[in-house]
């Protein structure tokens, strides 16, 4: 399909002003932390709400479920490379939050950026040279005011790929994840991610994102073509992140299905899968199935 003129020269033109940030991020004047900013987050009416495949469209505020500055095993590093683009015509100022894995990040520090009008901004390493963190974790985007309050008028979104350099080559592994809406899953509704696989030549990881101040525990559902199925209990710190490996077994082709017992609150899940010979993986973000009112 040939794209219009016009829509190609915006393109070309975005693309031109993208620059790279290694410098650390500014710690927000208010001091407001983490917590301070979800708390403020809008719950939807009921317990039900529209289905969000992932952030295809702009947003006021989003998550990448899984970046990092990682040390791993045979000689691999992993760190994330992130775009966040400002789609509005004025400079937006932005907070962000590094969500380690496994604690209460309820008073983690929200950090600040202001990104030009109509631009993308690529930060390389952004969670060890942007953030000053390491680990894995997730990480949460607001547009924000000059005040510290959300900004609703914020048009966000964003792309990380976090990779390491591949041993005994030249070249590199990575794994995608796009933005994903920070009003994502929602309440006790089931989630499922797709088309990973698990058996002795793939492994793959149940990845879990609490957005709420209180602790929650999931069933994680691991159904495979082999036959073979399993579940498993993991429990979320509050504003946290949990990723764990998925029990050893021949599932193949697998899918993973998320669902919590509680209500009320935000939150996402994802399943990530892993080669084992290559290190070549993929993410799939855990769709909830929409219901109407």
């Amino acid at each position: 399909m040939k794209l219009p003129g016009t829509c190609l020269v915006g393109l070309l033109l975005l693309a031109s002003s993208v620059h790279a940030d290694a410098q650390s991020l500014r710690r927000a004047p208010s001091r407001r932390t983490l917590g301070d900013m979800v708390r403020t987050m809008r719950k939807p009416d009921g317990n039900v709400r529209r289905k969000v495949i992932s952030l295809d469209s702009t947003s006021d505020s989003f998550i990448f479920a899984a970046a990092g500055s990682v040390q791993g095993a045979g000689g691999t590093f992993f760190r994330s490379d992130v775009t966040i683009t400002n789609h509005r015509n004025v400079a937006q100022r932005i907070g962000i939050s590094f969500i380690a894995q496994g604690v209460d990040n309820s008073s983690a520090p929200v950090l600040e950026d202001t990104l030009p009008a109509s631009t993308p901004v690529i930060y390389r390493d952004f969670v060890g040279a942007s953030l000053g963190e390491s680990g894995l974790g997730s990480v949460i985007v607001f547009g924000v005011k000059a005040n510290g309050d959300l900004d609703p008028d914020a048009l966000l979104d964003g792309f990380s790929r976090i990779w390491t350099p591949q041993p005994g080559s030249a070249g590199s592994v990575s794994q995608g994840f796009p933005s994903v809406a920070f009003q994502d899953s929602f309440s006790s509704l089931a989630a499922y991610a797709q088309g990973l696989r698990h058996d002795g030549g793939f492994r793959t990881n149940a990845g879990i994102v609490n957005l709420d101040t209180a602790s929650h525990t999931w069933t994680v559902d691991a159904n495979g073509t082999s036959g073979q199925r399993t579940s498993f209990a993991v429990t979320v710190p509050p504003l946290s992140m949990k990723q764990q490996v998925v029990p050893n077994g021949d599932y193949s082709d697998l899918i993973l299905g998320f669902q919590t017992n509680d209500t009320n609150f935000w939150w996402s899940a994802y399943g990530a899968a892993v080669d084992n010979v290559s290190g070549d993986s993929w993410s799939s973000h855990a769709s909830q199935p929409g219901f109407g009112p």
